[in-house]
């Protein structure tokens, strides 16, 4: 069952934030997710099966109301509380098993991430940090060599993005463990705190979802600002 509910999430928070936003940092991140989750063992195909065939079935039931979803990512900014607050709820009150399992860690840094893109496509409405689009490409004939140049600025801007990415996490993990075990008074190094339902999902839904925020607002504001784009 939770394996059904984690494989659900993925594909279901990929899809949706390709309708938002269909950026390459989505995609990425959103596959990124999703493969963490299949690698990690810890569920059956028949779950993944269960999960995809959920996926479908609910995105087929709610196509009719995509534009609407997409006019209110856009313009409304009970939109921007509610896809705060109603994944954090659900990941603190995921089925409780008899036995520690990772996959309530796995189920909040997938909900937490597509969480974040989904604000910081947000944002970018808000804020008019969307470019504006450009003239269709004329149609490809023949695939053109691969330029020296071309691939310099790709993996350049690939760097900058990863090594930011990494820095907001590494920093906002930090920070919101130090909040947690200072509010609850727990000694920094007893790696078992970080298992308490109450210290989890917190720090993991926080540090996720401004991985998400980071890399579809900060990283293409720092491209631009370096001249990457």
């Amino acid at each position: 069952m939770q394996g059904i509910i984690t494989t659900f999430l993925s594909l279901f928070l990929f899809c949706f934030c390709l309708l938002l936003g269909n950026e390459p940092g989505t995609f990425l991140l959103s596959c990124e997710s999703l493969l963490m989750e299949q690698g990690s063992g810890a569920r059956t195909g028949r779950d993944v099966l269960g999960g995809v065939l959920i996926t479908a079935l609910l995105i087929v039931l709610t196509y009719p109301a995509w534009t609407l979803i997409d006019c209110l990512d856009s313009a409304s900014p009970l939109f921007l509380v509610g896809i705060i607050i109603v994944p954090f709820i659900l990941c603190y009150n995921y089925p409780v098993s008899e036995y520690y399992s990772p996959t309530r860690a796995d189920t909040t840094t997938i909900m937490a991430a597509g969480t974040g893109m989904i604000v910081g496509l947000w944002i970018n409405h808000f804020f008019q940090l969307v470019s504006k689009p450009t003239e269709p490409l004329p149609v490809i004939q023949n695939i053109p060599p691969l330029i020296t140049n071309k691939l310099v600025l790709s993996l350049t801007k690939f760097t900058v993005g990863i090594v930011l990415i990494l820095l907001v996490r590494q920093l906002v993990q930090n920070l919101s463990l130090q909040v947690l075990f200072s509010w609850f008074k727990v000694v920094t190094r007893n790696k078992e705190a970080r298992r308490r339902l109450e210290i989890e999902v917190p720090y993991k839904f926080v540090t996720y979802t401004s991985v998400g925020i980071c890399a579809t607002t900060f990283v293409p504001m720092l491209h631009k600002s370096l001249g990457l784009l």
